[in-house]
């Protein structure tokens, strides 16, 4: 043996001892890769961080404007499509539990909420309807994204960890901020539970809504009702509706209620669940159609804008379009024979 490497091991092991006694030879376990979680009615759940996003989906690069209170903010996000995030995570034939609707998968996409929640309990409820480009969505690089870097200046850089990240939710094309959902760290796939007319079967043209559910007095709304309150217009394959906006039916002339006492922007995690007579629904997130925030034209229609009937729409149908100037793609969200619209709270019984 030799003495010299002998006697250098033996110091140095008695001062890796002196050191691991006074805590300085340890090594600190290393901090947990921050992600976030996808369940609920989903066939496969899913936990992601950054890496996986990455590798998984098709990486965008998006470039917003919006409202922070009166402060205008603009950035740049790399993020992947929250809806293919949760479209890989449906069943393939988006046959989830709860879900009502018969035909193709996307008339079964359609009854379907997407609630986001960050670590603070802030929340957002999206209606996957919106999310899709097939309805109402937008196209890359103009749809919500799961954000986890941003360029500043040319470079990217995770996202800030005390403001936005390390996720956030993107809401490009909103006129404020509250969409936008940073430190998201968990999101909720959900099929609404029925409500009365959701079980009907009968079909036939409605000539009467009742409205219920979150909102201060349940009522049923006549087309004479609808008319006497204020006139919006939506268009939907080529032709423009008239009828009473869905927003302001819903929040001024029944009144919005939530559970949650205190929390900004409540109102963001209700959707309207919209029944057709023949059981058939639709969601619409409240948030997109909030004037502050997507400002989607969404109106319960009575009649053409040249004044003629609906037809075999009933009396009254939902008319629902992505912008003032651009209707949804397909039709499965304008619901014929409206019957009900019931109010829900995303993340409450």
């Amino acid at each position: 043996m030799n003495i010299k490497t002998s006697a250098i091991f033996g110091i140095g092991g008695l001062l890796a001892l002196a050191l691991v006694g006074c805590g300085g030879g340890g090594s600190e376990p290393p901090a947990p890769v921050p992600s976030i979680s996808l369940s609920g009615a989903v066939a496969r759940s899913a936990d992601y961080n950054s890496t996986s996003l990455k590798a998984k989906f098709t990486e965008v690069t998006q470039d917003v404007s919006y409202l922070a209170g009166t402060t205008p903010q603009s950035k740049t996000y790399l993020g992947v499509p929250l809806f293919d995030v949760v479209q890989d995570a449906l069943a393939t034939d988006n046959n989830t539990p709860g879900a009502t609707n018969t035909g193709n998968a996307g008339r079964r996409l359609v009854e379907h909420v997407v609630l986001s929640t960050a670590t603070d309990g802030y929340q957002v409820a999206f209606a996957l309807g919106e999310l899709s480009p097939n309805f109402g969505g937008n196209t890359a690089p103009n749809q919500p994204l799961i954000a986890y870097a941003q360029r500043v200046n040319g470079a990217v850089s995770a996202l800030d960890a005390t403001t936005d990240g390390p996720f956030r939710i993107t809401a490009p094309g909103d006129s404020r901020g509250g969409r936008y959902n940073s430190n998201a760290v968990k999101l909720e796939v959900a099929v609404p539970p029925a409500t009365p007319q959701s079980g009907a079967k009968p079909g036939g043209q409605s000539t009467t809504v009742v409205v219920n559910g979150k909102v201060r007095t349940a009522r049923t709304f006549t087309v004479a009702d609808l008319k006497a309150l204020t006139a919006k217009t939506a268009t939907y394959n080529g032709t423009i509706y008239r009828g009473a906006g869905l927003y302001d039916l819903l929040n001024t002339t029944v009144g919005l209620t939530t559970s949650s006492t205190g929390r900004n922007n409540a109102v963001l995690s209700l959707y309207a669940v919209v029944t057709a007579t023949d059981g058939f629904r639709a969601v619409v997130s409240l948030g997109e159609i909030h004037p502050n925030f997507g400002n989607r034209p969404a109106i319960v229609a009575y009649e053409t804008e040249s004044g003629d009937g609906l037809g075999t729409a009933g009396a009254l149908r939902l008319i629902i379009a992505r912008n003032a100037t651009t209707p949804e793609t397909a039709g499965a969200r304008q619901v014929s024979n409206v019957a009900e619209i019931q109010v829900f709270e995303a993340g409450t019984p």
